[in-house]
């Protein structure tokens, strides 16, 4: 019997050093790999979305070459526009007083043929026209129906400084028409933007100057969201909280 379970233990194998070492590496790639592939995923998406910012200034000036008006604003909207389909906003008028009707970084709203409506009327308008996408233009307060949607997350708002900012640093901006990239349709608050400092540094870079508190991209300014304290010029390079940007149309 004893010569039998000696035997038996002679022939049962382990793994050896060697081979768990290869195992471990075998592990460690698969996870590089895995973390790596989620990186090059983000990055891909920031830059989608930094394409996506600059494409909406690009759909505003075309909006303007073509009806000489403001989108959101204009007050013969209706009649210009013509058929909306689903895109309640394009049937909605602006006051034509030349701006939008809310600051820069409040919240999204829907209310037709008013300044608070304008914009939400701002995105539909420019659907209407087949200017933009990412939105179905039906009267729901949200990303992807009466706001676009952005492949970062979140989406897009829109305010005017001449009415007045949220959570940005007026003294940063220029006079006008900012988009906003948000992570919700609510204000510009703090833990509810689409981006964390990084990658909103990335888009700076990408389309402006690369500083948070001057040219046309402008970074949320209260303290532990772009920026490592409020008043900072530089985005703040290591934190993981998220923010909002503005970009100036």
């Amino acid at each position: 019997m004893d010569n039998l379970n000696l035997q038996n233990r002679k022939g049962e194998k382990g793994f050896t050093l060697v081979e768990l070492a290869v195992v471990m590496i075998i592990i460690g790639l698969l996870i590089g790999g895995i973390l790596k592939g989620q990186e090059l995923i983000t990055n891909a998406r920031v830059t989608s979305s930094a394409s996506q910012v600059e494409a909406m200034g690009a759909a505003y000036n075309s909006f303007r070459d073509q009806y000489n008006a403001i989108p959101g604003d204009m007050a013969t909207a209706q009649a210009r526009i013509g058929t909306c389909g689903n895109q309640v906003a394009a049937c909605n008028d602006g006051d034509g007083d030349g701006r939008i009707g809310v600051n820069v970084g409040a919240a999204g709203a829907l209310a037709a043929n008013s300044a608070a409506g304008e914009p939400g009327n701002f995105y539909g308008q420019l659907l209407a026209s087949g200017l933009i996408t990412s939105m179905d233009g039906t009267a729901v307060l949200s990303f992807g129906n009466q706001f676009p949607t952005a492949p970062i997350g979140g989406g897009f708002l829109v305010g005017d400084t001449r009415t007045g900012v949220t959570e940005f640093l007026a003294a940063d901006m220029r006079p006008g028409i900012y988009v906003v990239l948000n992570g919700v349709t609510g204000a510009v608050a703090d833990g509810d933007g689409a981006l964390n400092p990084q990658q909103a540094a990335n888009i700076d870079r990408r389309l402006d100057d690369g500083l948070a508190s001057a040219g046309t991209v402008i970074g949320q300014d209260t303290a532990a969201n772009c920026k490592a304290a409020a008043g900072d010029d530089e985005y703040d390079s290591v934190a993981t909280q998220t923010c909002a940007i503005a970009y100036r149309m």
